[in-house]
């Protein structure tokens, strides 16, 4: 499954479009602070993730660095996407 993921900086004002198959990790880079990462799906705010970074995988990428992360092991006839934070600051959102 082929993933399509538009990034969008509010600082700068451009956005990326990036095409990933089966699983696309964002973390922070060199930068020492938290990211805050905004996931949204047709204009719908998914989540708000902020920690060192997120995997989104697909049941078929969810066998490695998605599981590896402490993601969970989907079966790939599921219809899902999943989010795995690295290292996130809430407690809230633990896989």
């Amino acid at each position: 499954i082929r993933l399509r993921c538009e990034f969008y900086s509010f600082k700068t004002g451009e956005s990326q479009v990036i095409h990933a198959l089966n699983d696309l990790v964002i973390d922070r880079g060199p930068s020492p602070f938290l990211t805050s990462v905004e996931c949204y799906c047709n204009d719908r705010l998914i989540t708000l993730v902020q920690g060192d970074g997120l995997i989104i995988a697909t049941p078929t990428g969810s066998t490695a660095y998605s599981q590896a992360a402490g993601g969970a092991m989907v079966h790939p006839d599921v219809p899902c996407v999943l989010f795995t934070p690295l290292n996130p600051h809430s407690l809230s959102f633990r896989p």
